[in-house]
């Protein structure tokens, strides 16, 4: 995603839907924030916006336009930000670092608020042979939605099981180890609850796991999901077997082959 700032006589945004061209608009909401952050007052400027990313799909494109919002407001006053400074704005805008901490840094990062409110991030690199193939049906899954469906607590069992899991899935990521991927990348905490709200969520996943993803998950809260390949030919015969089902055949799928973003966000001055 691409966003453009400059001074301007008064508000112009522009590349988005006619309802998000005004103050209520995430990037300039952003904005404003991280001037506030600064003691600075806001100021008129036209914001031009290329963000390919699906909205309210799981994929972070409310990230992009929070992180945006604050790099832009940085570019504009001449200020260097650091990347930990993003992270923490950008976090009191989000509400948590889950997404806003990868669009800044880049990569696969593991991050969480400690007791002194200041987000830890740790960043890894993810093996340059895995590739992701996005898969979003026409169709969203509201956040509020599916953390309804989510169990308030779960066994201690279940908590110790996926724990494990979780750091099996890090190192296999890190390391393009597929068969460690296929073995740890399960989970027990939400998608068997989210699943339900995807209507395609099963045969998709039939579909890419016989095609020969190593691994079919949930991204986010969904709707979208992503089949994690070793290498581009594998990711290239799972995008193809998807998108063209014959049985449970879906009508309207946004199918795209993905690598690793590993510099996260730049900032291009003019």
């Amino acid at each position: 995603a691409t966003f453009d700032f400059a001074r301007a006589d008064a508000l112009r945004i522009t590349g988005c839907p006619e309802e998000f061209q005004n103050e209520r608009n995430l990037v300039y909401r952003s904005f404003v924030l991280a001037l506030a952050h600064w003691g600075e007052e806001p100021f008129p400027i036209a914001i031009d916006m290329d963000c390919p990313i699906p909205i309210a799909r799981g994929l972070g494109s409310s990230s992009a336009c929070t992180v945006a919002g604050i790099m832009g407001a940085a570019s504009l006053t001449g200020r260097i930000i650091r990347r930990d400074e993003a992270v923490a704005i950008a976090t009191e805008m989000e509400g948590h670092p889950d997404n806003v901490a990868p669009a800044i840094m880049g990569s696969l990062v593991c991050s969480f608020m400690p007791e002194s409110g200041v987000p830890e991030c740790i960043r890894y690199e993810v093996n340059r042979k895995l590739h992701f193939v996005t898969v979003v049906p026409p169709y969203e899954v509201h956040t509020a939605d599916a953390r309804k469906v989510m169990p308030q607590s779960v066994p201690t069992e279940t908590a110790v099981w996926q724990i494990g899991h979780c750091v099996a899935a890090v190192h296999a990521l890190t390391t393009g180890d597929a068969g460690l991927l296929a073995v740890s990348c399960q989970d027990r905490l939400h998608e068997p609850y989210r699943s339900q709200l995807i209507a395609d969520y099963e045969p998709l996943r039939r579909t890419a796991l016989a095609a020969g993803a190593a691994a079919y998950l949930i991204s986010g809260s969904g709707s979208t999901m992503l089949a994690v390949c070793d290498g581009r030919k594998a990711a290239e015969r799972v995008a193809c077997s998807v998108t063209n089902m014959v049985e449970n055949r879906v009508e309207g799928l946004w199918v795209r082959i993905l690598g690793t973003h590993t510099t996260g966000t730049t900032v291009e001055l003019g």
